[in-house]
């Protein structure tokens, strides 16, 4: 359920960028799982909400900016930091983030963002594919995180939007790839898409993959994952790293040690890698926008997000 505090806020004053950064229209926005959680732990300062966006740059005072349409890297970090110093702004525990933490997103009629944060969309990418590049670079560095030798045997878990992509950005590397899913719907998309794809129900547990990728930040899901994995096998575990929102149940971990299993982690990747797999990668993202809504009902958006039979809701910004 969303939270009563969450409200339209039709006198919100328009934004005016400092001088490292770009004032942008968006033109759509991507509703997502982070979202969803800001909205339902509502609380402190209020924020504007959004972080996944395609726009359009009306303001900057570097001028090679304003026109260019855009997406833009949602972690906000002092360059100067010491984290930031070793390229690894993204994981600065003082970062501001888009939409989530200290900093207005885009769910409005213009917002800000640093220039150092944009990546210009090429002119064969229309918006209603580049709004999934946050995302998909998500999926792109969740496939970097592990070193893959021969035709690894590769297991994706989950039928949201990140497992659906996961599953896709996997295909295209070598490997043997599955998705297992509890949808008939998104099983059907892995049939158009021609990736491997089992029910989870009728599939063993013979620790046979090297590879297994949860993008369901489920602990039941996790406990799976170290069943299907072969000894000293890899783990991926892909999502926003979000506070819980229920009570968590307590997980046997004893398989990673016994099994001497590696556990990666993977967030936020490079926007531009995933506008390039767009654009040179063949992933197919037809089908994955569920519902799509006008500005004017952006509340019944999210409400519309919270629904597991949607994959992607999207927000036409005016």
């Amino acid at each position: 359920m969303i939270n009563s505090e969450v409200f339209l806020d039709r006198s919100a004053p328009e934004p005016v960028p400092g001088a490292d950064q770009a004032l942008i229209r968006p033109t759509r926005v991507l509703i997502g799982p982070a979202d969803i959680a800001a909205c339902r732990a509502a609380a402190g300062d209020p924020i504007i909400l959004g972080h996944q966006f395609v726009g359009v740059v009306e303001q900057a005072v570097d001028s090679s900016w304003v026109g260019a349409r855009v997406v833009g890297n949602i972690n906000i970090a002092d360059l100067g930091s010491e984290l930031a110093r070793r390229g690894l702004s993204n994981h600065d525990a003082d970062r501001a983030v888009l939409g989530l933490r200290t900093r207005d997103g885009c769910l409005a009629q213009r917002f800000v963002l640093e220039t150092r944060n944009l990546t210009r969309v090429p002119e064969a990418i229309e918006d209603d594919r580049a709004v999934f590049a946050s995302s998909l670079a998500g999926a792109v560095h969740a496939s970097q995180i592990v070193h893959l030798e021969g035709k690894p045997f590769i297991t994706v878990l989950g039928d949201g939007l990140s497992g659906l992509l996961c599953a896709q950005v996997m295909t295209k590397l070598n490997a043997s790839v599955r998705l297992l899913a509890t949808s008939a719907q998104r099983l059907e998309l892995c049939a158009k898409w021609g990736i491997k794809h089992r029910h989870l129900d009728d599939v063993g547990r013979r620790q046979d993959q090297d590879v297994v990728i949860d993008t369901t930040l489920d602990p039941k899901s996790l406990e799976i994952a170290m069943r299907m994995v072969r000894p000293r096998g890899t783990i991926v575990l892909k999502g926003d790293p979000l506070p819980a929102l229920r009570e968590i149940e307590p997980i046997d971990y004893s398989p990673i040690i016994a099994n001497e299993l590696q556990v990666f982690g993977a967030r936020c990747g490079h926007i531009a890698e995933g506008l390039n797999a767009m654009g040179t990668g063949g992933i197919d993202l037809s089908g994955l926008i569920t519902k799509r809504f006008r500005f004017e009902d952006a509340i019944n958006a999210l409400r519309t997000a919270q629904d597991p039979e949607q994959i992607a809701v999207i927000v036409d910004m005016p």
